[in-house]
């Protein structure tokens, strides 16, 4: 009785794991709110950014690595990271801050983009890398490789 217990509660729970996985899915993107500047060290830029997020997903999950290759307007920035793990709620579509960091890839040509686009008011955004996100009980991997025209926001 109690082995088949075990053994039905098991089922249960990798069932339920495995349509968390495909629930990641929804999650939508929904813009940039602000970007606080914090500082430019050894050719990092360091910053915070303030990033709409819509979760309408049963389950919530933290986002742990973050890797993209950064293009704007054509030009080759850098890799952008994740500084500090970022916890996205269930049910929610709320903003978070998150901390992050652009290891340019020219500090001339870099800067000179950077603040190129400061003057503008869109920019076309290219991402290219990963996104690890992770679970009580699992952990993703999530390949991005987006274009996206984007409001440039007030950096302050």
């Amino acid at each position: 009785m109690c082995r088949k217990f075990i053994t039905g509660l098991l089922l249960l729970v990798s069932l339920g794991m495995l349509s968390a996985c495909r629930s990641l899915d929804d999650i939508q993107f929904k813009g940039i709110e602000s970007v606080i500047f914090q500082g430019f060290e050894n050719s990092t830029v360091r910053f915070s950014a303030q990033l709409h997020v819509s979760n309408p997903s049963g389950i919530g999950f933290k986002i742990k690595d973050v890797n993209l290759k950064t293009v704007a307007n054509g030009d080759y920035l850098g890799t952008l990271h994740c500084d500090d793990v970022v916890k996205i709620a269930s049910r929610a579509d709320s903003v978070y801050s998150v901390p992050m960091s652009l290891k340019l890839g020219n500090l001339v040509t870099g800067a000179a983009s950077l603040y190129k686009i400061s003057r503008q008011r869109n920019v076309k955004m290219e991402v290219k890398g990963y996104v690890r996100v992770t679970t009580m009980f699992f952990s993703r991997t999530i390949e991005v490789s987006e274009a996206r025209v984007l409001d440039v926001p007030k950096i302050r």
